[in-house]
Formats: structure tokens, C-alpha cells, sequence
């Protein structure tokens, strides 16, 4: 416990950490605050619940008689924020509708192919539920705050947190000490492997409680029971969570494939003796599979592998925006299961390849 306390002591201690952390935070918000919302959610109240068949041909009507009005307006004129904001609920609501049609067109064209996944597929498809609308802004922005600027964070912070853990020891001469006892190597490996791994759910939590603060104050706590799918970004997703499950689901996914990610910085740590090497060598690791992806022409089939990757566990998005399995003898298998268990494997398997390091460095000092 005391080398615990020691390390997670020289962690904090970095000035650049907490630098970093309030600088990636002031950042994230864009600079920009959105003071509309109170006017939004009044507007949005005669709908919320319950989306019955009157609602949604009413909201139909009234989108109708919106795009005649804007046929005939002078190209000059405007519209008022209200008038906008209706026309906004009027689509929501039609994209609601037009989600579970999806799904029901899917399950048909399902119903004639006799794939390895296609029983799930239409199992998930059936679970999803679009009825229930309300102003849901808030939550569509913690979540995309936690796809989007959590990688950012958490990637950064990890790296200026973490890539010298060891390389530290090495610079100043004290891995000398360090390795002269089996007992004492053992312990310390074990006690900064602890405590990168609780800098790393610090992290995570910091940048959750700020997430939640920011965008509840500007938008308020309304809408977590509305459907995932509302969210553009998962209109074809097949999972049948709510805003709230989602979420919660969506913070455990990057916690955990942050977790992975330090675990394998205090291995890259071990094995450089320069504290630049350890950070440009870690950096690489997160960021080049992502920009194979999204600027290399790559087979499909390529692209899928490197997007089980840190950047993409902690980005979550990819593994629940689709429906998209892997045939293992014949069973139809989640790219989100599989995923977890690829970081539960690195979880496992990288503390003993460092251990092993740590080992050799002992036995060659």
C-alpha cells in the first residue's frame, strides 16, 4: 500500500498532468455556451410521452402546412427560433416513426435469408421501441461528449500521465534499486500497474462529472427514457437501449478500454529507457489504427480488425452503431462482446508480458 500511495503520488505530482487535464476540459466545451434550451422544452411539452397515431399525423399536418409556409416566403424574410424549433420536433417525431419502419422492412427482408446471424438480428430488431418521445437534446450531447471528447481527454491524459511511470525510474538511476530483489521488482511492478489503473478511473470520472454538469446545466435531465435511435448517429443501430442505458453502458466500454490502453503504456513504459520514445511509441499505438481507418483504402475486412483497438474501445460508437457480428462455428457473435473480451484479454495478458520484462531487465542489469 505504501508503494501504491508512493506512485499514485508521483502521478499527481506531474505539473503537466494537471495542466493537461484543465486545459483539455476548457477545450472541449468549444468555447461556446447555448442558452435556448428553457424556450425548446417548452415547446417540446405537448408532445412528450406517448407518441399515439394522432400525435404523429398531427405532427405530420403541421410539417406540411411549415414547408408550404417556407415555399412561400419572400427569400428574404426569416424564420423565429420557435418556427424552427417546431419544425425540428415535427421531424424527430417522423424519424421515430420511420425507425421502427426500418426495423419492421428489415425483419421482412430477414425473414427470407437464412444466415448464421439472422435470427438475432431480428430478435434485436423486434426489441426496438421509438414510442416514447421528449426533449432529449441533453443526453444526445453527454453522449456524444463521451465519444467524442473523451478520447481526447482520457487518450491525452493517459499518455502525459503514464508513459514515463518507468522511464522515470531508468532516468534517474533508481531502477538500480528497484531491481536488485525479486520481491521488491514484483511489488513495485504490481503497485504502478494499481495505481495506473486508478489515475486512469479518476480520469474517466473527472471528465464524466464535468460532462454531466455542463451539458444538464445547458440542457437540463430530461429525455434519458427516449430511444437510442434518436440519436442520428445510431438510427440503424439494432440495440434496443434507452439514452440512460446507453450511456451507462457507454461509460463501463470506455472505462474498460481505457483501463486496457494503461495497462499497455506501463508495458511500453518497461521496455523504453527514454521518456520521449515511451510517449511518441504509446501515441502511435492509439492514434495510427484510426487513421488507417478513416484515410486508407483498406479491405474491409482490414479495417474491421484495427477498429478493435484502444481509440475505438474508448470510443465506443463503432460497436453498437450497426449490426455487425463474427462467425464463431457457426454462432453469431456481437462485435461488442467481442470486444470486451479482447480488452479483459489485454487486461490479462500485458501485466505478465511486463512482468516477464521487468524480469529480464533484472536478470541483465
Amino acid at each position: 500500500m505504501e508503494l501504491l500511495k508512493f506512485e499514485l503520488y508521483k502521478i499527481f505530482k506531474q505539473k503537466m498532468v494537471s495542466i493537461a487535464f484543465l486545459l483539455l476540459i476548457v477545450f472541449s466545451t468549444g468555447f461556446t455556451y447555448y442558452p435556448g434550451a428553457h424556450q425548446e422544452k417548452e415547446l417540446y411539452k405537448p408532445w412528450e410521452g406517448t407518441l399515439t397515431e394522432e400525435k404523429v399525423e398531427l405532427a405530420a399536418k403541421e410539417n406540411d402546412a411549415f414547408n408550404k409556409k417556407m415555399e412561400d416566403m419572400d427569400e428574404f424574410a426569416m424564420l423565429s427560433d420557435e418556427e424552427w424549433t417546431k419544425s425540428g420536433i415535427y421531424e424527430n417525431i417522423a424519424w421515430g416513426k420511420q425507425v421502427e419502419r426500418n426495423a419492421m422492412q428489415k425483419i421482412k427482408e430477414l425473414s427470407k435469408e437464412s444466415k448464421y446471424n439472422t435470427n438475432l438480428e431480428v430478435a434485436m430488431l423486434k426489441e426496438i421501441d421509438t414510442t416514447y418521445f421528449a426533449y432529449n437534446k441533453g443526453p444526445k450531447q453527454i453522449i456524444d461528449y463521451a465519444s467524442i471528447f473523451s478520447l481526447m481527454i482520457t487518450g491525452g491524459m493517459l499518455l502525459v500521465g503514464l508513459s514515463t511511470i518507468y522511464t522515470q525510474e531508468y532516468s534517474s538511476g533508481v531502477d538500480n534499486y528497484i531491481l536488485s530483489s525479486r520481491n521488491g521488482r514484483r511489488a513495485l511492478l504490481w503497485s504502478k500497474l494499481g495505481a495506473a489503473l486508478i489515475y486512469t478511473i479518476v480520469v474517466v470520472i473527472g471528465w464524466e462529472i464535468f460532462n454531466l454538469a455542463w451539458n444538464l446545466i445547458q440542457y437540463g435531465n430530461g429525455g434519458w427514457e427516449t430511444s437510442l435511435q434518436y440519436y442520428f448517429k445510431y438510427y440503424f443501430s439494432p440495440y434496443s437501449f434507452t439514452m440512460l442505458e446507453f450511456h451507462l453502458l457507454q461509460l463501463s466500454f470506455h472505462l474498460l478500454g481505457a483501463c486496457s490502453f494503461a495497462i499497455m503504456i506501463v508495458l511500453v513504459s518497461a521496455l523504453c529507457k527514454n521518456a520521449l520514445i515511451s510517449l511518441i511509441i504509446n501515441g502511435a499505438i492509439f492514434a495510427i489504427p484510426y487513421f488507417l481507418v478513416e484515410l486508407a483504402k483498406l479491405p474491409g475486412w482490414v479495417e474491421d480488425i484495427f477498429q478493435f483497438s484502444f481509440l475505438y474501445f474508448m470510443n465506443v460508437e463503432p460497436f453498437f452503431d450497426d449490426f455487425k457480428t463474427i462467425n464463431l462455428f457457426g454462432l453469431p457473435v456481437l462485435y461488442s462482446i467481442v470486444a470486451v473480451v479482447a480488452m479483459i484479454v489485454v487486461i490479462i495478458v500485458v501485466p505478465l508480458l511486463t512482468s516477464l520484462v521487468v524480469k529480464h531487465k533484472e536478470v541483465t542489469s
